[in-house]
């Protein structure tokens, strides 16, 4: 069911509201709720027998131990997790000296080095909400192995991309105090703060929850958190990577532009498979996605491109710089929102169907390579652009 109202709503009155307390009443004619769910933590019983596929469920699921890896209910999940080990990457074997060099010699422009010091500081902000969301939120009310197993895998990955993110400010030869100046920017932008907040509001309506795991007032919280995870990951990094992409197609930190290259591939699937257990936790619960439900999940995305918005406008303070003017960056961003609309079956909010930005598939690697043995490849395809 699509919503046919426009009406996206306020940022005060999606995030207002108190959080509500969990009550469960039952009588005679009511069916009782199977609480709690299952738990890593729940001690082992003698005798107890692995679970029926059938019984497993991606939230919710009870009475079979977490700690079964088999059977594998959800096979594609299992398949996006041994494809990610494929693409495993380590940030030093990236040579970086001639954005050392870039750096060091006055070859950036004042608004360049502004905007590559504001993004690096908050996409290292944003690679540590986001395993923290997993750790603290999201992966304790997951009761399938196989995507437990996989989000595991995504903690993994986005320390490596915080690994990246500390080489290269290593490389440029900043000292600690140089690194934390340049990390520290997004605590003292108005416009970052908020934007880190927007998505601890989700993760700690969760956390702070008194509703049990597999209740639906905790599985509305939890499909709502996970929406502002698929929204970090489709919308708000990629973004980020565009300025540096930017750069990079006028012959700047280009070897930067390929560090973000890798962590956009890894950023892709962790996408592909946040949107994949949305959908199949609705699958699962149809009743969370009822016409209040996808109104809020409307508003929610566009107060990410609002917030998005004034990013652009402090990060890019002069309208931009060359080659990303700061209106077509918020285009790309409403493209970005209406894709996730799309995504999720929802009415698209600002119908842009056109990539404003398409250049920034020069930057993509699609394919699966062991990194070892292509990246020899890949920095050739990555460097044999045509510069405007």
């Amino acid at each position: 069911m699509l919503l046919d109202s426009d009406d996206a709503g306020t940022s005060t009155e999606i995030f207002s509201s108190t959080r509500r307390k969990y009550k469960s009443t039952h009588s005679k004619s009511t069916k009782k709720v199977v609480f709690p769910v299952s738990s890593s933590l729940d001690p082992i019983t003698i005798g107890k027998k692995r679970p029926a596929a059938a019984n497993i469920k991606i939230v919710g699921g009870h009475g079979y131990d977490l700690r079964q890896p088999i059977p594998v209910k959800y096979n594609s999940v299992r398949e996006r997790f041994l494809a990610a080990r494929k693409n495993f990457w380590i940030p030093n074997e990236i040579p970086m000296g001639e954005d050392k060099l870039q750096w060091n010699t006055g070859q950036l422009t004042e608004a360049e080095m502004w905007l590559f010091k504001t993004n690096i500081s908050y996409l290292t902000a944003g690679d540590n909400l986001v395993p923290d969301n997993m750790v603290n939120a999201i992966f304790k009310h997951i009761t399938a192995n196989e995507m437990r197993q996989y989000l595991r895998h995504v903690v993994m990955e986005e320390s490596n991309h915080i690994e990246s993110y500390l080489f290269i400010l290593e490389s440029f030869g900043l000292d600690d105090k140089g690194q934390g100046q340049v990390f520290n920017l997004y605590q003292e932008m108005p416009e970052l703060v908020e934007k880190v907040n927007w998505n601890l509001i989700f993760t700690n309506n969760v956390v702070n929850s008194d509703a049990p795991p597999g209740s639906p007032e905790a599985n509305r919280a939890l499909l709502e958190d996970l929406i502002s995870y698929y929204v970090f990951e489709y919308l708000f990094f990629p973004l980020g990577f565009s300025q540096i992409f930017a750069l990079a197609r006028k012959g700047k930190l280009r070897n930067t532009a390929q560090q973000y290259s890798y962590i956009w591939r890894d950023e892709t699937l962790h996408s592909s498979n946040g949107l994949w257990l949305i959908l199949q936790i609705i699958r699962e619960n149809p009743e969370l996605w009822n016409a209040a439900m996808q109104k809020r999940v409307r508003a929610i995305i566009n107060d990410a491109v609002r917030l998005e918005t004034l990013h652009a406008h402090a990060v890019m303070p002069d309208g931009g710089i060359v080659g990303l003017p700061v209106l077509t960056y918020i285009d790309f961003a409403r493209f970005t929102a209406d894709n996730i609309c799309t995504n999720l079956g929802l009415k698209p909010l600002f119908g842009i169907r056109e990539h404003p930005m398409p250049w920034m598939s020069e930057y993509e690697l699609n394919h699966e390579v062991n990194f070892f043995e292509g990246r020899v490849r890949e920095y050739q395809t990555g460097t044999q652009l045509t510069w405007d």
